[in-house]
Parts: C-alpha cells; sequence; structure tokens
C-alpha cells in the first residue's frame, strides 16, 4: 500500500514538473499560462514552491567549464538558459558575475512579470 501512494506521489510531481516546463517555455505569466489551461492558480504555485524546494543549491546547478581559445574564436561566451533563452558575453566576464546574472535570470523564467514589469 505504501509503495503504491509512493509511486502516485512520484507521478503527481512529475506531472507537476511537466506543466512547470511548458510554462516556462510558453512565454505567459502564470496567470495566463493557469487561465489557459484552467489550472486553479493557487495549486499551480504550490507546485511550483514545492518542487523548487526540491531542487538542488544553485551552487549545484554548474559545471565546471574550461574554455580553450581557437583560431576562430571571438573571444565570446555563449550561454542557453531553460526556456531558450540566449546570452552573449564577452570571454572577460568574471565567473562570478556570470554566475550572479545567470541565477538572476534563472530565477525568472521567460515570460514571466513581477509586478507588471518583465523581469
Amino acid at each position: 500500500m505504501a509503495n503504491s501512494k509512493t509511486e502516485a506521489a512520484e507521478r503527481r510531481r512529475e506531472h507537476w514538473r511537466e506543466v512547470l516546463r511548458r510554462w516556462e517555455s510558453s512565454g505567459l505569466s502564470q496567470a495566463a499560462f493557469c487561465r489557459q489551461r484552467k489550472i486553479p492558480i493557487w495549486r499551480f504555485t504550490w507546485w511550483k514552491k514545492r518542487l523548487s524546494e526540491e531542487r538542488p543549491a544553485a551552487n549545484g546547478l554548474f559545471v565546471p567549464v574550461h574554455v580553450a581559445p581557437s583560431a576562430t574564436s571571438s573571444a565570446e561566451l555563449e550561454l542557453t538558459l531553460r526556456g531558450g533563452r540566449l546570452l552573449r558575453f564577452g570571454a572577460d566576464v568574471p565567473p562570478a558575475r556570470l554566475a550572479e546574472i545567470v541565477a538572476a535570470l534563472e530565477a525568472c523564467p521567460a515570460g514571466s512579470r513581477r509586478g507588471g514589469q518583465a523581469c
């Protein structure tokens, strides 16, 4: 019995992970996304908060990278974030600053709005 409850709970979590992935890639605000899909906003925000608490700490999301210069390199870094957002930086951006920028952007999914303004 406990195993089927655990499996059902994991299925619910996976369902909501997929809903959140679809929202992140939709470019819609949370309210518009929920309205279109007839999802109660309170339920959406509850699952968003719950699943975000399960994620590893931000420093666990980064992996070490070695950038080797190439003859055709234009001294530029390119990152693709969740939701397809593309960032381009000069290769001289300090890693700590780059981590701050990425963390801030990842905290604000593409298309979301805070206080009526885009993040």
